[in-house]
């Protein structure tokens, strides 16, 4: 039976999909085809904010340990073996459940600013048919805030998943902080190369070995065309449907068609604000856990900046 080496638990929309296609280039690397199978986060009821669309693509995660090696059945001897599921930052229940089976496995989050990450976290579920396209961010931001922040379980809700301390605390608890590695979205975008340099080392693998950055998957914002937006936006229910029956190269085929010409909104200021205000103390807590300055996101980003920046 072979389990996974490393998993990438986090965070969503943090870059976890290119980072998925750039370790599966590795040559001692063995990357589960599907990124987000979701095991380890499976069975957990959906909390009571998260959308219909959301719990239907939930009921898809592999949800029994037969299912869940088979995906790395091929594996081989090849030195490294992952897979990438950003849910498992987003429960406490991750760490300890892959802590029972995978043991001294090693784990990569990728944090991104946690306010920006919000907002592209709903823009890319409205825009996927996840959120019903008639419902703006703040409205839905609101609507989360006032359930409070999630403790246990933060599936789908946006500022929720932003609180890296709390959820990551456990990971670092039970594997410790040598088996823990951290990245930080801002500098993946500086120096992807440098980045996946230390994640090579971490792993256990040639750290030497570029591969190709040309491609960058699943961006934010919402597709252009008002055709092709509404056929995208309508149709979640019988993608969810499909997904597991389509190879993953249909579905990228596919993807590409619909995803190429993105517009990014603004963030409002106002909004920006009340995220922060519910996230600040996470931050200055997670400053300490991961000893890295994090004061840049400690200001709200003004309006007119993209939550892609």
């Amino acid at each position: 039976m072979t389990l996974p080496t490393f998993i990438v638990v986090g965070a969503g929309r943090s870059g976890t999909t290119s980072l998925h296609n750039y370790l599966a280039q590795h040559p001692d690397i063995f990357m589960c085809a599907a990124k987000s199978p979701n095991y380890f986060a499976s069975g957990i009821p959906q909390p009571e904010w998260e959308t219909p669309a959301a719990s239907a693509m939930a009921s898809q995660w592999v949800s029994d340990l037969d299912t869940y090696t088979a995906l790395f059945a091929d594996a081989g001897a090849t030195a490294a073996v992952g897979e990438v599921s950003p849910v498992y930052l987003q429960t406490i229940d991750a760490a300890p459940r892959i802590a029972a089976v995978c043991g001294d496995v090693r784990i990569i989050a990728v944090l991104r600013n946690p306010v920006d990450r919000a907002c592209a976290h709903f823009l890319g579920r409205q825009r996927d048919g996840i959120e019903p396209p008639g419902v703006s961010m703040a409205a839905r931001m609101d609507e989360l805030l006032a359930y409070g922040m999630p403790d246990d379980v933060a599936f789908g809700h946006y500022p929720g998943c932003g609180r890296y301390h709390h959820f990551l605390r456990p990971y670092i608890e039970r594997f410790g902080s040598d088996r823990v590695h951290v990245v930080l979205h801002d500098d993946l975008v500086a120096d992807a190369l440098a980045v996946l340099a230390t994640m090579f080392s971490f792993i256990g693998v040639d750290p030497e070995f570029e591969p190709d950055m040309t491609s960058r998957l699943n961006a934010t914002g919402q597709i252009r065309n008002p055709v092709l937006r509404s056929v995208w936006t309508r149709t979640v229910g019988v993608r969810t449907a499909l997904r597991p029956h389509l190879p993953a190269t249909v579905r990228r085929s596919v993807g590409r068609t619909f995803l190429a010409d993105l517009d990014r909104p603004e963030i409002d200021a106002a909004l920006a604000q009340r995220l922060l205000d519910v996230l600040v103390d996470d931050i200055t807590a997670l400053e300490e856990l991961i000893g890295r300055d994090l004061s840049a996101w400690k200001v709200a980003p003004g309006r007119g900046q993209s939550p892609e920046r």
